[in-house]
């Protein structure tokens, strides 16, 4: 498993969340580049509070 944003590597098959920047962890070793904003920061703007 691989962080698609900060690219922490994981060998925990459970782990789906990274310890360091809260993104989602992908399977492959392809980096997602669709994904730029870590899972905090989605929530962030979204709630209207990063500002």
């Amino acid at each position: 498993m691989k962080c698609s944003n900060c690219d922490t590597e994981y060998s925990d098959p459970n782990q789906t969340i990274c310890e360091y920047c809260g993104s989602e962890l992908v399977k492959d070793k392809e980096p997602q580049s669709l994904k730029t904003t870590s899972k905090i920061d989605q929530f962030l703007t979204e709630t209207g509070l990063k500002d």
